[in-house]
């Protein structure tokens, strides 16, 4: 399918041209997960619009039995999703996929299940019927392990232009080394790249943690040294295992009172913005250092 629009196409008022990074990590004495860095800030036309932006967000995955009334959910899990862009693309893209593959019908005794490749190519359906409908593009990415097969992929959805317009194209990662491999979507991937690969190559021997977070830390670096007028707020970070999504936030020195540190979840504070307390429960978002 290709879209008959300019291909000099601009970004709608709400954009996000921001930096997503996403890698295979393999530190010692845990499973093999894959983990995927952004940072928060959305701009528009006028400027910074916010600094605490979602763009890295769990995608859940269930199927439901259509072999009786009950529709019985026989499988249940998630990937990840984050996108760079357009906001308003990359959205409506996650919240209709997000509604499609939270209703996936099958039968049980056969262990129906949706495999990488497909959820990208309906990804892809999707986000060119709303690159269409809002005249913008977006960049996507997925990321976790496959349901039917239980293998790790990373996968980007990035815009191209043809001759008879903005298509996209999709790539999966499906084979990790044992050292990190970077794949970004946003901007400013050649620059970031060759960042990460600098970092690393100075952290591969003395800590193995360091070296396997170096391209968070990166990121990280680059936000607080106001690096780029594109990249800023906060580091948002996820993780994706054969069976779990977590999202995490992110462990901050209080500038002033070190060592001591609160945690942010996408710039904004869990204790003192967000509180504690839901009802009888508590906000229990696990924190990472960076």
């Amino acid at each position: 399918m290709f879209l008959y629009l300019d291909v000099a196409i601009h970004f709608n008022s709400t954009t996000n041209m921001t930096a997503i990074l996403s890698w295979f990590n393999k530190e010692n004495g845990t499973s093999p997960y894959i983990i995927t860095v952004g940072d928060t800030k959305i701009s528009g036309t006028e400027g910074t619009l916010t600094l605490e932006g979602a763009k890295v967000l769990e995608l859940p995955i269930k199927c439901k039995d259509l072999t009786t009334p009950l529709q019985e959910i026989y499988f249940s899990s998630s990937i990840g999703f984050a996108f760079a862009g357009s906001t308003l693309i990359g959205l409506n893209v996650y919240c209709y996929l997000q509604t499609v593959l939270s209703n996936l019908g099958g039968l049980k005794q056969n262990n129906n299940l949706p495999d990488y490749k497909s959820i990208a190519d309906k990804a892809k359906e999707v986000l060119l019927l709303y690159t269409t409908s809002v005249r913008s593009v977006s960049e996507l990415m997925l990321f976790g392990f496959c349901p039917k097969y239980k293998t790790p992929f990373i996968c980007t959805i990035k815009p191209k232009s043809t001759e008879n317009g903005i298509d996209y194209d999709i790539e999966i990662k499906e084979q990790f080394s044992d050292k990190v491999d970077v794949l970004l979507i946003g901007d400013k991937k050649k620059e970031i790249k060759e960042m990460i690969d600098n970092k690393l190559a100075t952290e591969a021997t003395p800590h193995p943690l360091n070296y396997w977070r170096a391209p968070a830390r990166v990121l990280r670096e680059i936000i607080e040294r106001n690096e780029f007028d594109t990249i800023g707020g906060n580091l948002q970070l996820a993780t994706v295992s054969l069976y779990r999504f977590d999202t995490y936030s992110i462990v901050m020195p209080i500038k002033g009172e070190e060592p001591k540190a609160t945690m942010r979840f996408r710039n904004f504070d869990v204790f003192d913005d967000i509180g504690k307390a839901v009802g009888e429960c508590h906000v229990s978002i696990n924190g990472m250092v960076i």
